[in-house]
């Protein structure tokens, strides 16, 4: 309940803005799924996002038994599949990690975009997978022809270069490179979230990435 307002602020109201349509957002009442409590949530957050009423106990689903019966975050794609579980990376009671679940869900919604709008990027497609990553994620690119000058790096937020995976020409196909994680240095840097961009004979195409430990 403490998260509520962030959450209603920074997530439901800030993708229902920019992705209409395309993020629906599930408060699930643990306790007892009353009426009663869901109003009370209202009533302390300011929510205005749908609540599942009775998604944790036993007559209305399977949520607890699933997740656990603590504050938790998931985020799921449309064919039901979970991307990110707060619990599985973070103790209770220090489960809302912003970046990490909007990262998550940026990398479901958000298509990959040229920085020069004239430039024809429907041919090009960047995809990292898994993502989110502990140990490793792929990166890879789809290539219609050769490209004379491409360069492969990770990014922090701020678009300081933290790593790079590739720096040279490409020839047509799927390239795939691998990110362990590290930075430049070789030392491994922390969770949170990071963009993989390809620069392609001068087009750009960008990719959220989240790290988890």
């Amino acid at each position: 309940m403490n998260d509520g307002p962030s959450f209603e602020a920074d997530i439901w109201q800030a993708y229902s803005q920019s992705h209409p349509g395309q993020v629906q957002a599930l408060g699930v009442d643990l306790w007892n799924g009353s009426l009663g409590a869901m109003q009370l949530f209202r009533d302390a957050t300011g929510a205005t996002f749908p609540l599942l009423l009775n998604g944790a106990t036993s007559p209305g689903g399977n949520v607890a038994t699933l997740y656990g019966p603590y504050d938790n975050y998931i985020v799921m794609n449309k064919q039901g599949i979970v991307r990110y579980h707060a619990a599985n990376v973070w103790p209770h009671g220090n489960r809302y990690h912003l970046n990490e679940i909007r990262g998550t869900i940026d990398s479901l919604v958000t298509a990959t975009v040229g920085v020069d709008p004239l430039a024809d990027t429907r041919s090009l497609r960047l995809s990292v997978s898994p993502n989110p990553f502990r140990a490793s994620a792929a990166v890879e690119l789809a290539l219609p022809g050769p490209v004379a000058s491409a360069r492969v790096t990770v990014l922090d937020l701020a678009g300081r270069r933290v790593a790079t995976l590739h720096d040279g020409p490409l020839s047509a196909g799927s390239p795939r490179f691998a990110w362990d994680g590290s930075g430049a240095d070789g030392a491994s840097l922390p969770a949170g979230v990071y963009l993989v961009a390809a620069d392609l004979d001068g087009r750009r195409l960008l990719r959220r990435i989240v790290r988890v430990w």
